[in-house]
This record gives structure tokens, sequence and C-alpha cells, in this order.
């Protein structure tokens, strides 16, 4: 009975897609989030081991990124349209445009791609300002400055006593 419990307070980030009327509808609302597709099949051991992951992500990235799975045997005709010829087979979508696509079960893979377009987890948290806290605009100028003297040239000033050297 706790189990039961503890599996009701656990919902699910990623979301099953059931059909490709329910696959259009889900693009279109996705607004300004990246949308990572998991084409998978129920009998593909490499995509029962990465589910897991993908629940980890999805928890992760919410901020900035749907999860959805297809089941290839179920929506042979998203299949087709990605050209899935193995699974998991991963699509990266934002505002209806492919991205990027890949296939294996890689969970290392897979954050990497999400990074690339979503930036890490934890540097899209916004940190409180404090005392420790710098921003980032305030290191360029002293880079810019040691750059300007490395690279002009000195002004010479004339001499008191009018030699020239």
């Amino acid at each position: 009975m706790a189990s039961s419990a503890r599996d009701n307070k656990k919902t699910k980030k990623v979301i099953t897609i059931a059909s490709k009327a329910d696959f259009d509808k889900t693009i279109a609302e996705a607004g300004n989030k990246h949308i990572l597709v998991e084409f998978f099949a129920t009998w593909c051991g490499p995509c029962a081991i990465i589910g897991p992951h993908l629940e980890q992500m999805a928890t992760e990235y919410e901020d900035c990124l749907l999860v959805l799975k297809i089941d290839v045997d179920d929506n042979e005709e998203l299949a087709e349209q990605y050209d899935v010829n193995s699974m998991p087979s991963f699509v990266i979508i934002k505002d209806k445009v492919t991205l990027e696509q890949f296939a294996g079960s890689n969970a290392e893979k897979v954050q990497t791609t999400l990074q690339k377009f979503c930036g890490k987890p934890d540097q899209r948290k916004s940190a409180l300002p404090g005392p420790s806290v710098k921003p980032a605009e305030a290191k360029p100028p002293a880079k810019i400055m040691s750059l300007l003297k490395t690279v002009t040239p000195p002004i010479l000033k004339p001499s008191k006593s009018g030699d020239k050297k």
C-alpha cells in the first residue's frame, strides 16, 4: 500500500503519443520548448533500458523541453515520416523543425544533445544575487583592457631636453 501511494506522487513527465493527430497537436502546443521524441517498440530491450533516463531528463529539463515517446508499431506513419530504421531513435524538434536525429540507447549522447540545445540544467536555473555572485559582464572589460594594452603602441612623449633619440 505504501508503494502505491509513493507511485501516485511520482507523475510521469514523458508523454506517450497515441496517434499522428496527438503528435501534431502536442508539437503545435509546445510553444518555445524543444521536443525530444523517442521512437521505441515495446519488444525493444535497449528502449526499455533508456526509459528511466528519459524520465529523469524530462524532469531536469521540464522548463525548456517536452519528452515524447512514440511506439513505432502503433504509429508506423510517424516512424516513416522521420525515417526511423532502428530503435530507439531520437529526434530533437523546435518550432516544428527537426534540429537533430540519431539512434541508439546511449543516455550520455541524449544528455549531451539536450545540453547542446537547452544548456546544462544547473546553468539554466537563476541564482539569487548575492555578494559571491558576479555578473558575467564584469569580466570582459578587464580582458579588453589587457588586450588593448598589448596591441596599442605606446605614445612617445618628447623628451624635455628636446633631444631626438
